[in-house]
């Protein structure tokens, strides 16, 4: 696990090298989340994440604590 700040992150996300994965809850993501962030809360993320990720690009996971 590599941990990057919100400046790396942002970086890749426009770069598209990176798919962004947001885990807050739904009333959480609909107040604040990074523009283009895919919404897996956590109790979805473990079973829906091969469906929606793309195994080709690095994920970044983040939630509140790191916002």
């Amino acid at each position: 696990m590599l941990m990057l700040n919100h400046r790396q992150v942002l970086t890749m996300l426009q770069a598209g090298s990176a798919q962004i994965i947001d885990t807050l809850p739904l009333h959480e993501y609909r107040t604040v989340h990074i523009r283009g962030a895919i919404h897996l809360p956590l109790p979805r993320l473990w079973r829906e994440a091969r469906k929606v990720l793309s195994a080709d690009r690095p994920s970044v996971v983040y939630c509140r604590d790191s916002l």
